[in-house]
């Protein structure tokens, strides 16, 4: 188990465990523009989860967050449908994780 935890849209901090979760989309931060962002499925509490890491700073040493997104913003952010949404819910096991960060 490798726990992590994620701002909920509530405001709640929410554990979860990184190993069971979904990888959908790899790109860049629409809240923090600069930033890398992993959008995560997390089945155990059915939210879809940016996590996001600031550029190295002169020590190697980077920033990182976590935050519940809606479909609004995965679209924006990540192109994401509906349609694909509700793909990785139903059938995880065949999502492929879509990579974005080769059109930066």
């Amino acid at each position: 188990m490798m726990p992590c935890e994620y701002k909920a849209k509530s405001g709640q901090v929410v554990e979860f465990d990184l190993d069971r979760v979904v990888d959908v989309a790899l790109g860049f931060s629409l809240a923090r523009p600069t930033w890398t962002a992993t959008l995560i499925y997390v089945s155990a509490t059915d939210a879809f989860v940016e996590l996001r890491s600031s550029p190295q700073d002169y020590r190697g040493n980077s920033a990182e967050e976590s935050e519940e997104v809606d479909l609004v913003y995965m679209s924006a952010a990540f192109g994401l449908n509906s349609e694909q949404a509700a793909l990785v819910k139903s059938d995880q096991a065949s999502w492929r994780t879509i990579d974005l960060r080769g059109r930066a």
